[in-house]
């Protein structure tokens, strides 16, 4: 799942930590530079020569940092395990530089600089984490950042694990159920500690489909729960699994394993995390969407112009979809069809060339004399990019499906709902109009997730242009 966590957390953590290390060598420069002139015990140098060692202490002290996965998701990490990063990192960090001087027989850096660094960055950098901790602790308690879970377990272990996260609001859990296992028994009362028991593992599929959730828990270590089987529906649903450990046997997946108020929990995400190129995605969707939007902007006067001409109706379709994480949303296409174009799909059912609970039609009828230019060159799509902007969708994504489709999608489907839907994706370049059956569109939409980068998103829109340029839509 591309959380939304990892898009402010993470770039947040790193740019600080970077920001903390130049701050602290710089005044670490200038304290040696004043006591040298207070009691001269070696020469004075000039601020230009560190530059290079800055880098290298830059890029030195990043890799450190991630190898204990210290941009990890903080959410059930603590102050002290922060501050423990810091010293480890700066310790072993200032070790591999003094030992690289000493190898190559090096007199730079000057050893008394790298001692004051050491000492003023561990400073700055606790303060860093400490700062950033609170500022997220603060915005988790009042609502800012939570992840919704439904946790699975009603034992002993399960509810204080659930009196732990209800005392804890600043870890950003908010729990919107619970579900027991076959052989545990509901709560006489319904809840536990005020959280509704939304059923036994039986009802656990209708659950989690009626739910907008972030993450399943799974905190009892009952070896009789199908374990397996509700994983799985998870995985359809795109939904992150969290699992004691003892409960596990074995899998497949993306696996991370977490102390959790000393339990041991794994982990299991459906795809791997790529933090920063996350963070890039979003900042390239706002970049191009608003860039775009100006340029175009003649282009959507002409097109609305011509709409009105045509029929004098709306100029914009209101499109209610289904984003990520299942939450609704609308957004806008440049109108193509006729005004009552939703009212006559009905009848027109019998024709549909889409095997799957998704509608296409060649040679539509209900499509206006304009409609058949825009959809021709895809031009009715253009004013998605201010769903785009808004954050609701991304450049480059499964498309999304109308709220009327999801209810009839089959269950593996779902994983689609796990990322933010796009303008354009794998299906529009590679095969568009020649694709009759969902199972195939969807396919290659999963296969986009499975497979995401930076890179792939460049290639895919580049290749929407060309295909947009060809003038294959209909």
């Amino acid at each position: 799942m591309i959380n939304k966590e990892f898009l402010l957390v993470r770039p947040i953590a790193m740019i600080a930590d970077m920001l903390a290390i130049m701050a602290s060598f710089l005044v670490s420069y200038h304290v040696r530079l004043y006591m040298l002139r207070v009691v001269p015990f070696g020469a004075e140098t000039e601020l230009g020569e560190y530059y290079g060692l800055l880098l290298s202490i830059v890029l030195l002290w990043w890799g450190l940092f991630n190898l204990q996965s210290a941009y990890a998701s903080p959410r059930f990490t603590s102050l002290a395990e922060e501050v423990n990063s810091v010293i480890r990192t700066v310790c072993l960090g200032s070790l591999i530089i003094l030992s690289g001087a000493f190898l190559l027989k090096s007199s730079f850096p000057p050893r008394s600089i790298m001692v004051i660094f050491a000492l003023v960055n561990t400073l700055f950098m606790c303060m860093d984490k400490a700062l950033i901790y609170q500022w997220f602790c603060y915005l988790r308690r009042r609502g800012y950042h939570n992840n919704t879970a439904i946790i699975v377990g009603t034992d002993a272990d399960a509810q204080k694990f659930i009196h732990s996260v209800l005392k804890k609001p600043e870890i950003g859990l908010e729990v919107v159920g619970i579900v027991c296992s076959g052989a545990e028994m509901m709560p006489p009362d319904g809840n536990i500690a005020g959280i509704k028991v939304l059923g036994d593992s039986r009802d656990f599929p209708d659950i989690l489909h009626n739910n907008q959730v972030d993450e399943v828990i799974f905190a009892t270590a009952r070896k009789e729960l199908e374990i397996d089987s509700m994983v799985h529906l998870c995985e359809e649903e795109g939904v992150e699994v969290r699992i004691m450990m003892e409960l596990l046997k074995n899998s497949e997946r993306n696996i991370n394993v977490e102390r959790i108020f000393g339990y041991s929990f794994l982990t299991l995400t459906h795809t791997s995390q790529k933090e920063w190129q996350i963070f890039l995605k979003r900042i390239l969707d706002i970049t191009i969407s608003f860039a775009a939007l100006i340029i175009l902007s003649p282009l959507f006067l002409l097109i609305a112009i011509a709409i009105k001409l045509d029929d004098g109706q709306a100029v914009f379709y209101e499109w209610r979809v289904v984003g990520f994480n299942k939450k609704p949303f609308i957004s806008w296409k440049f109108r193509s069809m006729g005004i009552d174009a939703d009212k006559q799909k009905e009848k027109l059912m019998d024709k549909n060339e889409m095997q799957g609970p998704v509608f296409k039609m060649k040679d539509d009828p209900r499509i206006t004399r304009v409609g058949k230019v825009l959809r021709k060159y895809s031009l009715d799509e253009l004013p998605q990019l201010f769903s785009v902007l808004k954050g609701d969708m991304s450049l480059v994504g499964p498309r999304p499906p109308l709220v009327s489709e999801v209810s009839r999608f089959d269950k593996w489907y779902r994983r689609k709902l796990s990322v933010k839907p796009g303008i354009t994706c794998l299906w529009q370049v590679q095969g568009r109009n020649k694709i009759s059956m969902l199972d195939q569109w969807v396919r290659l939409e999963l296969e986009y997730i499975d497979n995401w980068s930076l890179w792939l998103d460049a290639k895919i829109l580049l290749k929407t242009v060309g295909v947009v340029l060809a003038g294959t839509g209909s």
